[in-house]
């Protein structure tokens, strides 16, 4: 009877830590799937990722509305604390690119408050390097974009600001264009809460922060005269969307990450996150400006060689740039300052995984106290 009692006790006890292990560091109890991707057709861009992202109405439809019901109680929260409706619109935003799986609650706090008709999206160039391209503002020549609801128009803007900028500041290269994911993952929320978007896609690769200051002005100056010419407002008319993940955490599965300064452990996922938050706070929040946006620069690249992470956030560039820009943007038309909400703070271990296996769906890559990618869902206006 007492071997019996210890037997069922175990097996009870056993059954407790492997689920509060697989709740707390979402270890996958299905493969990792390999990317899918569709090639581009003419004028309109392929896909990079069909199995991250949706593609289709029927899977954008379920992930939009599982996620604002799933998140209702924090976006109702963050509106009383911000003093947000549903009626805001943001002139900036900072959103993740990862699996939506894994992301997509943290999308829905910022991409509901995007509504302008026109959003330049503002992504990090992952394999710019590979290019050759430094210190170089990157655009396509793509007509359209796909989008779950049907094709995404490249807004007219574009071809008003190429025509406004210094030839030396930018390249045109459909080849890092179509095959890069840090864009492509924003477009199905952006069609999602409005169906006739139109979007001016920009890639930031590796730029040092001079030039960066630099390309942000010039490109600030060029939109800040097709806003008043056209006669534009901020927010409604135009929004900017940044794209980046944060940490890249871990010692296992990287091919180029390799950060864990606190450990692979619980107490290391905490203050890796408490890093992150900090970040945030101290440079994208409350009244923003150049110098916080240099500090943080300063904070997650080496200076001294821009070819090394101080902190593994893919999109160092871009969030920099971005930042930069909107504030010198915002300065030229409205002669105020940029003020930045941080609405939610998630990770790729933080949150049950959105259900979308059966639209064939799933992870890209590991997630578990050894590799997991942080999130940040920032807005401004």
């Amino acid at each position: 009877m007492f071997i019996r009692y210890t037997k069922i006790c175990f097996i009870f006890l056993f059954i407790a830590v492997m689920s509060a292990l697989n709740s707390f560091a979402q270890i996958p109890m299905e493969k990792v799937l390999s990317r899918v991707t569709i090639p581009a057709e003419g004028d309109t861009r392929g896909l990079v990722d069909i199995v991250g992202f949706p593609h289709k109405a029927e899977q954008m439809d379920f992930i939009g509305k599982f996620c604002e019901k799933a998140e209702k109680d924090a976006i109702l929260a963050n509106q009383k604390k911000y003093h947000l409706t549903g009626e805001t619109a943001f002139i900036f935003g900072i959103c993740p690119h990862d699996d939506y799986t894994l992301a997509a609650r943290d999308y829905v706090h910022i991409q509901r408050y995007i509504k302008a008709k026109t959003v330049i999206l503002i992504g990090n160039a992952h394999w710019s390097e590979a290019f050759g391209i430094r210190n170089k503002l990157i655009f396509g020549d793509f007509k359209y974009w796909r989008g779950p609801y049907g094709k995404v128009k490249i807004s007219s803007l574009r071809s008003d600001i190429l025509a406004g900028l210094a030839p030396e500041s930018f390249v045109l290269k459909r080849k890092v264009i179509e095959t890069e994911h840090s864009l492509e993952a924003l477009v199905p929320f952006l069609q999602y809460f409005n169906r006739d978007v139109e979007i001016v896609p920009i890639l930031i690769p590796f730029t040092e922060w001079k030039t960066m200051n630099k390309l942000a002005a010039d490109l600030a100056h060029v939109v800040a005269n097709i806003v008043a010419q056209k006669q534009l407002k901020l927010g409604s008319d135009l929004a900017i969307l940044c794209s980046t993940d944060g940490q890249h955490y871990g010692d296992y599965g990287w091919s180029y990450y390799n950060y864990h300064p606190f450990g692979c452990n619980p107490d290391g996922y905490k203050n890796a996150m408490q890093f992150d938050g900090n970040l945030v706070k101290q440079h994208l929040t409350g009244s923003v400006s150049i110098e916080k946006d240099h500090q943080l620069y300063a904070s997650l690249i080496d200076e001294q060689n821009i070819s090394n992470y101080k902190v593994t956030w893919c999109g160092r560039f871009s969030v920099t740039f971005s930042t930069n820009f909107s504030i010198r943007l915002l300065k030229n038309v409205e002669q105020r300052s940029l003020t930045g909400y941080f609405l939610r703070h998630g990770s790729s271990l933080s949150d049950p995984w959105v259900p979308v296996r059966k639209f064939k769906m799933g992870i890209t890559g590991d997630t578990n106290l050894h590799h997991f990618v942080t999130y940040l869902a920032i807005g401004f206006k």
